[in-house]
């Protein structure tokens, strides 16, 4: 039996070569994530996976269909949608990079954030963004630890989330205006990714 988890189980692309038949509608923000998971995990939650595949090549897997989230899924929850952002998941796109599994904010653990992932996560949220006309600013393109900033449930327990508060490691505790600046470190990279762009 296939693990439903894998790469393979989902429509997938090198990075470099993604180029889906999006579907029209309307998209109103990106969410930029981490799973928490290995490189190779891929799951449903999100719309867009960054994997890394068994030989080391960056790869687009899509997981969910974006018109589920082109609607107000509050108002009719018990249809199958991405539930990547809490709260946050009506004409939204959820995206994630498949790393940082046991990681903490002074260790990333086996799987961490790599330059490659990262620029793939750019470079997808870039056409997204693009596609759909989404600004790129923190109203529109926001990380999940932004989010939950926010939202009152920024942090490293369980029901807490700080993905991506921090593209590498440091000393010290983990505060909230690093959520934004990361954000704004990310967005700088989007910007810089989308076509065009010198």
């Amino acid at each position: 039996m296939k693990d439903s988890n894998a790469i393979e189980s989902y429509p997938n692309a090198p990075v470099h070569a993604w180029n889906p038949a999006l579907p029209a509608g309307r998209i109103d923000c990106l969410y930029l994530h981490w799973s928490a998971h290995s490189y190779q995990a891929v799951f449903p939650a999100y719309h867009f996976c960054l994997a890394q595949n068994e030989d080391g090549a960056i790869v687009v897997v899509q997981t969910n269909r974006i018109e589920a989230n082109m609607r107000d899924v509050r108002s009719n929850p018990e249809e199958p949608y991405a539930a990547h952002t809490r709260g946050r998941n009506s004409y939204a796109i959820g995206l994630s990079i498949m790393a940082m599994e046991g990681a903490t904010p002074h260790d990333f653990g086996p799987y961490p954030l790599t330059e490659p992932l990262i620029d793939g996560l750019a470079l997808v949220a870039a056409r997204l963004a693009e596609f759909y006309h989404v600004p790129i600013d923190p109203r529109h393109i926001l990380t999940h630890a932004e989010a939950a900033v926010s939202e009152g449930y920024f942090g490293t327990g369980p029901e807490e989330r700080w993905d991506i508060a921090r593209l590498s490691t440091a000393p010290g505790e983990l505060r909230p205006a690093e959520a934004a600046a990361t954000g704004d470190v990310l967005r700088v990279r989007v910007a810089a990714a989308r076509p065009g762009s010198p």
